[in-house]
């Protein structure tokens, strides 16, 4: 156990002296973004989404960006430890062509082979995810606006430098850029109502959409879609137009207001991470 570290604030220090950690007192779950590092949790995940947590009933939000967003909507699978261990073995076995003369593979392939992939994780099983009877799923994604609205050879590299100089002002600023957009479960009986987040916005330029069956897969591979390495996702459906990426640049590690009251009383936030640091934007790292 050496290798796990556990931090904690003031006032769940207090809660966890007075009751310990108990599966009902963990109201939401962050998931980070980071690429194979999210793989490090892969044990922790079987454990807590696989055991420890179907000791309790009550609702539980998991937020989630880029291989984080992958990792929270296998959570809401049926037998997630054996979910989570396909998503490993998944992750580490991807394959993509190189074309003659090429020295790494397009964008444009990495996306179709990672949707192919996605469609074959997910096929059949999208209801699962959506409509859980306990664990509400929230994808962050990263929408470009003006210069980046739309995914070009010349405005997207121009676009991505106009976003670093304004973060390099104040983070806000590079909602100008770039805005989150999280894609939410729908509430249960509601007609496709977003449950609420879980953390305050008015930090950064957000807006809410509905997950559904036509944009679930969308929305997850817009969350992993890291720029210049995959395109972008354009117009998803139920959201408003335009190009979306990995929910990292907005959000690398979810450094959230979280907001427990809408949680429906569990207090805690219990964020399993690999590393100590939590960088709020993919261009601060």
């Amino acid at each position: 156990m050496k290798a796990l570290h556990i931090h904690v604030g003031p006032r769940a220090r207090r809660h966890l002296a007075r009751h310990g950690l108990q599966p009902h007192d963990v109201g939401v779950i962050p998931a980070a973004a980071g690429g194979p590092k999210g793989l490090i949790l892969g044990p922790l995940d079987r454990f807590i989404f696989g055991e420890w947590l179907t000791r309790s009933d009550h609702i539980v939000h998991l937020v989630g960006a880029s291989i984080g967003a992958w990792r929270m909507a296998t959570a809401c699978l049926t037998s997630p430890a054996a979910a989570f261990e396909r998503l490993e073995h998944d992750y580490i076995h991807q394959d993509y062509t190189l074309e003659p003369g090429q020295t790494r593979p397009s964008a444009r392939h990495v996306s179709e082979r990672f949707g192919e992939s996605l469609q074959a994780f997910y096929g059949g099983r999208v209801g699962e995810v959506l409509y859980h009877p306990r664990l509400r799923l929230h994808i962050v994604t990263s929408r470009g606006r003006h210069l980046l609205g739309r995914e070009h050879r010349i405005r997207t590299p121009l676009g991505y430098l106009g976003a670093f100089l304004a973060n390099a002002v104040h983070r806000k600023a590079m909602g100008a850029w770039l805005e989150r957009v999280v894609f939410s479960s729908p509430l249960p009986l509601s007609g496709g109502t977003c449950t609420p987040l879980p953390f305050a916005t008015h930090d950064y330029r957000t807006r809410q959409i509905a997950l559904s069956p036509a944009n679930f897969n969308p929305a997850l591979q817009a969350s992993c879609s890291i720029p210049f390495l995959l395109q972008s996702m354009r117009d998803i459906p139920g959201a408003p137009p335009g190009a979306y990426w990995d929910g990292g640049i907005t959000d690398y590690h979810l450094h959230l207001q979280y907001n427990a009251p809408a949680t429906g009383g569990a207090p805690l936030v219990l964020y399993p991470h690999f590393q100590k640091a939590v960088v709020p934007g993919w261009l601060d790292k």
